[in-house]
């Protein structure tokens, strides 16, 4: 657990009453939806295969992690991180690194040898924040979409 002021960050799973907060983040991490469309998305990506993980401090949530696993055919078992938002207010208080933390203790435990993630380039923050915690690159790749 760390400090935060004067109470204490606490991970936990996301529930529907954070609908509101993660909302609030993930506009902070500039994908802007209404709080019906996350509570329909966190009721789709919870589970056996995924898990939001937030951090709760006494103001309310102040980040999350989206970890689910990563199963291909080239790969064994691993996890990806799909998503981390800290609040731009509670920032460099290392509750990034605890969410991270949660994340791997969740892949260990299904059995995952490896945590991979995924960041923008234009994200040089997230960059140094990957590495202090012994992340490295190992690919750039290019990333299509096709709407269907």
């Amino acid at each position: 657990m760390i400090e935060e002021e004067r109470g204490a960050v606490v991970i936990r799973e996301a529930i529907g009453a954070d609908v509101p907060a993660l909302t609030e983040l993930i506009a902070q991490w500039g994908y802007p939806a209404q709080p019906a469309v996350v509570a329909a998305r966190l009721q789709r990506v919870t589970g056996e295969t995924d898990a939001v993980l937030v951090a709760v401090a006494a103001s309310g949530v102040v980040g999350w992690v989206h970890v689910g696993l990563y199963s291909t055919l080239a790969t064994d078992n691993a996890a990806q991180v799909l998503g981390l938002v800290v609040d731009t207010s509670k920032r460099r208080q290392s509750i990034g690194r605890q969410l991270m933390e949660s994340a791997e203790a969740w892949a260990r435990e299904r059995g995952c040898h490896a945590l991979y993630l995924r960041t923008r380039l234009s994200r040089r923050g997230a960059h140094a924040f990957y590495k202090r915690l012994g992340y490295r690159q190992i690919k750039t790749s290019l990333t299509f979409v096709r709407e269907l």
